[in-house]
């Protein structure tokens, strides 16, 4: 998932607080650690204070206040009032004892606090603690400036305890844990309160509930969207292959869990000896220091199901409930945990299975949904990766995910032999695994292989056939390209898809699509392969055909890149061509995936002299877009010996003109601009849409020469007959977006070149304002709008982008914000633009310093720092500008938030 939250503020806000919560647990399970030593016989969480420390002749009370920069009066002064109504009610004699007051604060007070606490009109008895203050009370831990530090004193606590069997750390997080319940009034401390006489019973039970529980792995990394181990629904089943990080997870999320727990692994119980077997360890380990009562449970001659009625039965009386965790689920027949699950109500379960027949049995016989582990992320990854030693930019990773599922023992094997075999580079590594020319087998292929050998011939025959295709499929299509591949008949393709879905092999989309999961899809391709070249040449032109087929109706994006990587590894030339000088084409991203090709055929004696040509204009015009003048020159004189030598026509003198003319223009070469201009001139057929194309281009080449005043007058005529031809007016535009705009152009025509080229021309034109120095008021927006209607998505980032930066240059960093949050960030992440991804990312994260945010600005920079390695030297650089900038305006904040004027509606005194 990516870490694009549709409301940072609100998101920071939330953190803020829970922070504080974390903080204040922490600093209670502190006070538990020694509070025995200390004479303190209770302690009380979220009552009248944060916390209390009850002694037999006095109370504490605790209000503990966390905050990034120091101590304001402001901050502390609620607390102040609610000191003076607790100490009222120990005067009236209504609370015995005497009272003590304590503000416990991370950070040190700011001078005008200092001086107000060291006045005389002070309580003499509240006292401040913060690091570094003096002792107030053997009771009292010293404050920390950060839950790190908070977590480590607590854990070195933890350690003095005669708990060895059980890790520190497990301690303070379940310790941690049950405070927080407490603090919320939740059994089996609902008075809020823990007794110290009670907290080695409470700590053996800490240790019980976990000692049998995997170890988690040292460092543990969260999967997308993690489920909570506990929920309301009583049974539960989560299901993933061997390596999907079920048992980590389960280990992970019970440290911080607050029910009671148990694990077991079935795999080898019996089915009619599990109830029985589960039942009895669960009494012992429940009950097993309360003698009396389990004898009540272990009664001889009890049923497993009898005993579990009986567990149950305690429970309620305690007014708790158990959550039993059984791995390994789909060894057992459901049947058999049927009585198992059906027992008690106190009792929960969670199931942890791999996909089977047998999971899906469980899931009709308990009538249950199973849940799935939707692995890493792709900014998880990265973090292990460069963990690692290894390197690589985001769609390195995207790619990576899609070898491995994403399931984190893949992706860790994978990793460490990017790091082992291929000098920690990942592009390289998934070259090697998409070509299958690695020569280290994959724990992947290694565990999974034991899955796909109980596949019958066509169902390997499907998963093979399907392997190449990463996006979903419908029934029919699957049924064509497993017919065209292996000649299937459609009644045995159906049966066999049936039971690869029974298998979790293939995964469900909407109503009827599917795709070969990601994780078996590399041994579906090792079988291809192993079928013979004719095998992997008639699925591949299977594909191709289908998707050419139904891209007028379903021309997404992953569908035209399945499409480009059938053409490219089948040797399609022309069509691939054709695309390259599509504006659309490099508009929505593509170009990366083909330049290699491109390259390769532009260089070929082969390819015929036409096709040459457009291959080359192809990557000139990617070259324009991305800014990258390298080799531009000698591809332009190619292009021209092409035209010279083979007589192409008129289209192909033009597109090299038009480009030789504007790279003339970046190089200030303004004899060649003007006699490319006349060339052209001359040669330029006379209609309405090849004259606006040469105007537009002229006018590019005006702005390369720095001449901006003609530049925007030709622009402006530009624009006026773009809108002519669209029959728009500018208030069709003017607070409308797209979907109402583009019912109002002029029916019975294609417009997306037109809508395309209109927005092309308002961006120039906002450009050429800006370098003279005006304001280019509306016109980045609607040229963002019209880009949206034409699907030129990479001209819409990068406008926005721009826009971005206008904001934050006019001091509107909320309106900064806006763009980025509501335009630009679901765009890259709803349609993967890989490329735009981790620049759009980091400018977010300057826009969010910009708004004081430096905690959420800081952290998204420490997901994008895993990337940095895999980046070229420019977006090495770009990030490194953009830490420094944060770091800069974290000093030196910036000029105060852009205020509407009052007589356009903002805010008057």
């Amino acid at each position: 998932m990516e870490s694009f939250n549709l409301d940072a503020r609100q998101l920071a806000r939330i953190e803020a607080v829970h922070r504080g919560f974390l903080y204040q647990h922490l600093y209670a399970a502190a006070c538990l650690f020694q509070a025995a030593k200390s004479g303190v016989t209770h302690v009380i969480v979220e009552n009248d204070e944060d916390i209390e420390l009850v002694f037999p002749e006095k109370r504490i009370y605790g209000q503990v206040k966390t905050r990034r920069s120091q101590l304001i009066f402001s901050d502390i002064a609620d607390a102040l009032a609610r000191f003076d109504q607790i100490r009222a009610e120990h005067s009236a004699g209504r609370r015995s004892g005497a009272c003590q007051f304590v503000i416990i604060s991370n950070t040190t007070p700011r001078p005008d606090l200092s001086k107000r606490i060291s006045s005389q009109t002070w309580p003499v008895d509240v006292a401040l603690m913060c690091p570094g203050s003096a002792p107030l009370d053997a009771s009292l831990p010293e404050p920390w400036t950060s839950i790190v530090e908070g977590f480590q004193a607590c854990r070195t606590a933890a350690e003095t305890l005669p708990f060895a069997i059980l890790a520190p750390e497990t301690l303070v997080w379940k310790l941690a844990g049950r405070i927080l319940a407490a603090s919320a009034g939740i059994e089996p401390e609902a008075t809020h309160t823990f007794s110290v006489d009670t907290l080695p019973t409470l700590f053996e039970q800490l240790v019980i509930q976990l000692q049998d529980f995997p170890a988690p792995p040292l460092r543990y990394r969260p999967q997308d969207n993690e489920p909570p181990l506990l929920s309301e629904q009583r049974v539960r089943l989560v299901i993933g292959f061997s390596g999907a990080g079920k048992t980590s997870w389960v280990s992970q999320t019970a440290l911080h869990a607050t029910d009671r727990l148990a694990y077991y692994d079935i795999a080898d119980i019996s089915g009619p000896a599990l109830a029985n077997a589960v039942a009895r360890e669960l009494a012992a380990r429940i009950f097993g220091s309360r003698g009396a009562k389990l004898g009540e449970i272990l009664l001889p001659g009890a049923s497993g199901a009898e005993i579990l009625v009986a567990i149950g039965r305690h429970l309620a009386e305690d007014g708790i409930t158990a959550t039993v965790v059984l791995d390994n689920a789909h060894r057992v027949p459901a049947t058999d945990l049927v009585p198992l699950v059906g027992a008690s109500p106190q009792l929960r379960f969670l199931l942890l299975a791999q996909p089977t027949a047998s999971t899906s049995r469980l899931e009709a016989t308990l009538g249950i949904a199973a849940e799935h582990l939707l692995g890493w992320s792709n900014d998880t990854s990265a973090a292990e990766g460069a963990s690692l030693g290894c390197r690589g930019d985001y769609a390195d990773y995207d790619r990576l995910l899609k070898l491995t599922a994403g399931l984190p023992l893949y992706v860790q094997n994978a990793l460490k032999i990017a790091a082992g075999s291929y000098e920690g580079d990942i592009d390289r590594l998934c070259t090697a695994l998409e070509q299958r020319t690695h020569v280290v087998e994959t724990v992947q292929e290694l565990i999974l292989a034991d899955v796909f050998e109980t596949f019958n011939d066509n169902e390997r025959r499907a998963v093979a056939a399907l392997s190449l295709s990463d996006v979903p499929l419908s029934l029919v299509e699957a049924t064509s390209i497993l017919k065209q591949t292996f000649n299937v008949e459609p009644a045995a393709a159906s049966a066999a898809f049936r039971r690869l879905r029974t298998t979790g092999s293939i995964q469900i989309f909407g109503v009827d699509r599917f795709k070969v999961h990601d994780a078996i899809r590399p041994l579906g391709r090792a079988f291809l392969d192993s079928c013979g070249a004719d095998a992997l040449k008639a699925a591949r032109e299977a594909i191709r055909d289908l998707v050419m087929a139904a891209l007028p109706q379903d021309h997404d994006r992953p569908r035209v890149f399945l499409l480009l990587r059938m053409f490219v590894a089948l040797g399609n030339v022309k069509p691939l061509v054709e695309m390259a000088t599509d504006e659309l084409f490099h508009e929505l991203g593509y170009m990366e995936e083909i330049s290699s090709f491109l390259l390769e055929a532009s260089a070929s004696e082969a390819t015929v002299p036409e096709d040459r040509f457009w291959a080359l204009d192809g990557l000139v015009f990617a070259h324009f877009k991305e800014g990258d003048d390298t080799d531009i020159s000698n591809k332009l004189d190619r292009m021209d010996a092409l035209v010279r030598d083979n007589n192409l026509g008129l289209a192909e003198r033009l597109a090299v003109g038009m480009k030789r003319m504007i790279f003339a223009a970046r190089t200030k070469d303004v004899a060649t601009v003007k006699k490319t201009m006349a060339e052209l001139n001359r040669v330029l057929p006379q209609t309405p849409q090849h004259l606006r194309v040469a105007k537009y281009n002229y006018a590019h080449a005006l702005f390369e020469l720095g001449m901006m005043d003609e530049c925007i007058a030709g622009t402006l005529n530009l624009i006026v007959e773009y809108y002519d031809e669209l029959d728009l007016r500018l208030a069709d535009v003017m607070g409308n977006n797209p979907d109402r705009i583009w019912p109002l152009l002029q029916g019975g025509k294609d417009h997306i070149d037109d809508v395309k080229h209109l927005a092309d021309a308002l961006d120039l034109q906002s450009k050429a304002v800006k370098a003279a120095g005006g304001n280019p008021g509306l016109a980045p927006i609607h040229a963002m709008k019209f880009y949206s209607m034409a699907h030129s998505l990479d001209s819409f980032v990068r406008v926005g982008q721009e826009l971005v930066d206008d904001f934050i240059g006019r001091n509107d960093y909320i309106g900064a914000r806006d763009v980025i949050e509501t335009n630009l960030m679901p765009t890259i992440t709803g349609l993967k633009l890989a490329g735009r991804i981790i620049p759009v990312r980091s400018q977010y994260a300057v826009v969010l310093a910009y708004c004081g945010a430096f905690d959420a600005a800081d952290a998204e920079m420490a997901r994008l720092a895993p990337y940095e390695g895999g980046l070229p030297p420019r977006g090495q650089r770009e990030l490194q500008n953009q830490r420094a900038l944060i770091a800069h305006l974290r000093e030196n904040p910036p000029p105060p938030q852009w205020q509407m004027p009052p007589k356009l509606g903002g805010p008057t005194r």
